[in-house]
């Protein structure tokens, strides 16, 4: 179920568990726990890919991916397009970034984070792997959230390895 493309079920247990029902979610990569999440939470999502739009009953912002000065600075295929990101919903309690893929890059996200520091929580996904994992890094040293969660699949992915989401407490 949670096979690399949605999120771990232990992230969706946590914002269960934190996150009041009714919150506005703004999730960076649609997929199958975008349905999830949208029974329960006010949720936009961010895509790039027009087979993921539409999944859930949230809203959706289609944003090609273009190339822009962060991520090739972090040597990425590039990142949502800024323009399509202008009228994002705010404030929002969640920023969940869970896309776009990892063979693309995530970085991008490195330009709003001054929009980041207002929600009370960001969880970055996958942070298991190097380029996500040094992501949250730069976002932890920039943004000093109050308080950092590591949550650990219980179950591997393909390659062995377990799957790990980093919670940042921002307020």
């Amino acid at each position: 179920m949670t096979d690399g493309w949605m999120l771990p079920s232990e992230v969706f247990q946590w914002i269960e568990e934190n996150v009041p029902h009714g919150s506005q979610i703004l999730e960076f990569g649609s997929g199958a726990g975008s349905v999830l999440l949208s029974k329960n939470y006010q949720l936009t999502s961010v895509e790039h890919d027009e087979q993921w739009l539409g999944l859930s009953s949230g809203d959706y912002i289609h944003a090609q991916i273009v190339q822009n000065q962060i991520s090739n600075k972090y040597s990425e295929a590039g990142w949502y397009d800024f323009e399509m990101l202008q009228n994002l919903p705010s404030p929002v309690d969640v920023i969940l970034i869970d896309g776009p893929p990892g063979d693309i890059g995530r970085s991008g996200i490195l330009h709003l984070l001054r929009d980041l520091s207002t929600s009370k929580w960001i969880i970055i996904d996958d942070t298991d792997r190097l380029p996500e994992n040094t992501l949250a890094k730069k976002i932890i040293e920039r943004l000093s959230p109050k308080e950092i969660h590591e949550i650990s699949s219980r179950e591997p992915r393909h390659s062995g390895d377990f799957r790990k989401a980093t919670v940042l407490r921002m307020r």
